[in-house]
């Protein structure tokens, strides 16, 4: 349960503000710096998330458990208790922090504590409810906001940490720690702690500029250009370090070696940015061509949402009973094929029953695509390693997720940029409609063809 606890916040925590940056915007009157919210929580989660494998190696799982657990429910109660736009940022940044270590250390103590061979059912439980919960935030962020206030969407995860915490202090033990190559010295000194600031630093940068990038700055920007290039030379010192490092590296250069595990992390990087830049751009698609409410877009997402559980049992049943790991990719990466697909074809204001029945294959897909590719990497390494590829794995998903939203940002704004200029002649602040655009998409502001613009590039 609070394995459980954690896995599902991870997931609710990551999209919640997907369906309430209006909300938020309003309330700060901050609409051009509300992007934030997800940057500074994207940032955090994924720069820190490789972290966690190599730490709970040396620390042990339960004191990074708690770390990852703690730090995420300060966050959420910073954020629900934020004065100010900036102090709400701040404790996003901090939200993920922790955030990127709930599934991660889920999965690693799962893997402590279960066989491989027995490992399936719970590993798809645990992603099904990962993938769950993300819909879950997408789709209630936007209820919960426009009902009791966007402050609860963060306070009412505070009481469901603080469940996991207190039972994990009764239930998590720690393995037998790893011993360095020289067990005298301490702790500490076997950190490859270099490789670890590089490793945060090159990915924070990247992300801070895939993320300024076609939002607040155009991608020619020098700003932006600055923190891609600088990304590439850190990363690149990174490697560098890693390999050469007496310590115990942060990321063990050879986990990244061979065809198999190679052509796993392509996957995985894909798999991540198809499926956030799916669960991301559905609930705008809702407000702003369908001129939904936060609630009603949140509604529409309910019933989809079932299917991802539903792939993660399907995965874990054919898992624990024949294995077959890599027919199980495919099968997942099919269905989210066929489900980007069905909704790319959907009409302006098609039939009701196809804005619930196209969602299906894709949240299905993802169900039963996560915890494949996951095994298929694990099963590659042995138990001693197990911590740290189950690390590098959720760290190379995660890069997928803002890289698909980057670059499904980036082309929905080049498509409006050139079909928005016509349609919003005479309009005070319409450059803010290609950024924040559901201001002008109110009932008591109808513009009726704004949202046939939006259609084409959503």
């Amino acid at each position: 349960s609070a394995i459980f606890c954690n896995v599902f916040l991870s997931g609710f925590d990551g999209t919640i503000t997907a369906s309430t940056y209006a909300v938020i915007g309003s309330s700060f009157n901050a609409a051009d710096t509300v992007v934030w919210l997800t940057t500074a929580y994207l940032i955090t989660s994924t720069a820190f998330q490789p972290l966690y494998g190599r730490f709970s190696d040396l620390l042990g799982r339960r004191a990074m458990f708690f770390v990852a657990g703690g730090t995420f429910t300060f966050g959420c109660l910073g954020c629900g208790l934020a004065p100010s736009m900036a102090v709400l940022d701040i404790a996003r940044a901090l939200t993920g922090l922790g955030g990127g270590g709930l599934i991660t250390m889920a999965t690693i103590i799962n893997s402590d504590i279960i066989p491989l061979r027995n490992r399936g059912m719970y590993q798809a439980v645990q992603n099904g409810l990962h993938g769950f919960g993300a819909v879950c935030g997408a789709s209630m962020g936007g209820v919960i906001a426009d009902t009791i206030g966007w402050r609860w969407c963060f306070l009412c995860q505070v009481p469901i940490s603080l469940t996991g915490l207190i039972v994990a202090y009764f239930v998590i033990e720690n393995p037998p720690v790893q011993e360095g190559a020289e067990g005298s010295r301490s702790v500490w000194r076997q950190i490859d702690l270099s490789g670890a600031l590089l490793l945060v630093l090159g990915l924070s940068v990247q992300l801070a500029g895939l993320s300024l990038g076609g939002n607040q700055y155009p991608w020619s920007d020098s700003r932006v250009i600055f923190c891609l290039v600088a990304s590439v030379v850190i990363l690149a010192i990174f490697v560098l370090v890693e390999l050469r490092t007496k310590a115990l590296p942060v990321m063990p250069m050879y986990m990244l070696r061979g065809k198999a595990v190679i052509s796993n992390m392509v996957s995985n990087v894909l798999v991540g940015m198809s499926s956030y830049a799916f669960l991301f751009m559905i609930p705008l698609y809702f407000q702003v061509v369908l001129l939904d409410s936060a609630s009603k877009a949140g509604v529409r997402l309910i019933i989809p949402s079932l299917a991802t559980p539903i792939g993660g049992l399907i995965a874990g049943f054919i898992m624990s009973r024949w294995g077959q790991l890599g027919h199980l990719v495919r099968l997942g990466c099919f269905f989210m094929m066929l489900g980007n697909a069905l909704v790319a074809s959907l009409q302006y204001y098609d039939s009701t029953w196809k804005y619930v029945a196209y969602l299906f294959p894709a949240n299905l897909g993802q169900g039963i695509v996560y915890p494949s590719i996951l095994f298929t990497n694990i099963a590659a390494f042995e138990q001693s390693q197990q911590a740290i590829s189950t690390s590098t794995v959720y760290l190379f998903r995660s890069m997928g997720t803002v890289w698909g939203v980057a670059a499904a940002s980036t082309i929905i704004q080049n498509i409006l940029s050139s079909r928005l200029s016509h349609v919003l002649s005479g309009i005070p602040d319409k450059e803010k409609v290609n950024t924040f655009p559901t201001p002008f998409l109110s009932p008591s502001r109808p513009l009726p063809s704004l949202p046939a613009s939006y259609h084409p590039s959503l």
